[in-house]
């Protein structure tokens, strides 16, 4: 039980991450488009794209499930099960006419570029942080072999 609730937490702080970002996302587009509000469908869509994310994150980057994957094939993993899951609530919730071949280019475009963005965002992140601890580690040390 303790198991799966460390499961539920996980899958919860990645999913209210995706959510914010969703919404703020959303919140833009609305406000270029010349919206005043959100219509409460796409909400209830933000909610369940960002459960999916968070499910799909946490398979993806589990050692559980993929032992000794490499990072990039757990981001194709991701990466790939989000667009399928995007590309159906387009389809489902009519985001833009389907049967528009140009429509599908510039979805895929689109999508393509956030998830490269975001990708290269989290990598700077994770390098910057990797750096950061092994200065705090060389520094520790340099103490260390001097006490």
């Amino acid at each position: 039980m303790k198991k799966f609730m460390q499961l539920i937490a996980a899958v919860k702080a990645v999913a209210s991450l995706a959510f914010t970002a969703l919404i703020m996302i959303a919140t833009v587009a609305s406000m270029i488009f010349g919206r005043d509000s959100l219509p409460i469908g796409y909400i209830w869509q933000a909610i369940f794209l960002a459960l999916i994310y968070g499910i799909v994150q946490l398979i993806a980057f589990s050692e559980n499930y993929f032992k000794q994957m490499k990072t990039l094939g757990r981001m194709a993993i991701l990466g790939v099960s989000m667009f399928v899951a995007l590309a159906a609530f387009a389809i489902m919730f009519r985001w833009f006419p389907v049967q528009s071949l140009e429509n599908w280019l510039i979805f895929i475009g689109l999508y393509a570029a956030a998830f490269l963005i975001a990708v290269f965002a989290l990598r700077t992140v994770f390098r910057l942080g990797g750096i950061k601890y092994n200065q705090m580690l060389a520094a520790y040390k340099a103490g260390h072999d001097r006490g």
